[in-house]
């Protein structure tokens, strides 16, 4: 149910008037009255809107800097895991394996450069073929 329209007088300067007229076209206004109308309608939502993002936007931080806390918390225990098991393959590769400083420094080189090379995604069939010569 629409509320009935009442009368208030508030005080504008003449430039503003001057503006409402000209803009009332644009804005579909049938009168300076409407005009107003429309335009505090707007800004009052657009002040509800700014408390709205006002309350909002530290919450939304906040728990997008936790969800990141606590996958970068995930990674670094995954990468962990995932050191020790190298650790692992590397002391049993030097124990089953009599190899030379110099072919240990030649093997870390070139494998840094396909690591470099195929940006870090290298699959199983991938190194198999490389040790090959590319078969």
């Amino acid at each position: 149910m629409s509320e009935k329209m009442q009368k208030y007088a508030y005080w504008m300067t003449p430039s503003m008037v001057a503006e409402i007229m000209k803009m009332m076209p644009e804005a579909n206004a049938t009168s300076k009255t409407d005009f107003v109308r429309k335009a505090v309608a707007f800004y009052i939502g657009y002040i509800r809107q700014q408390k709205n993002i006002n309350y909002l936007a530290p919450m939304l931080a906040g728990a997008i800097k936790s969800e990141v806390r606590s996958l970068g918390k995930d990674v670094c225990e995954m990468l962990f895991k995932l050191a020790v098991e190298m650790g692992i393959n590397s002391n049993i590769t030097a124990a089953v394996n009599d190899i030379e400083d110099e072919s240990l420094e030649n093997i870390r080189r070139n494998v840094a450069q396909e690591i470099a090379r195929v940006n870090g995604i290298l699959t199983f069939e991938d190194a198999n073929e490389w040790q090959n010569g590319g078969d």
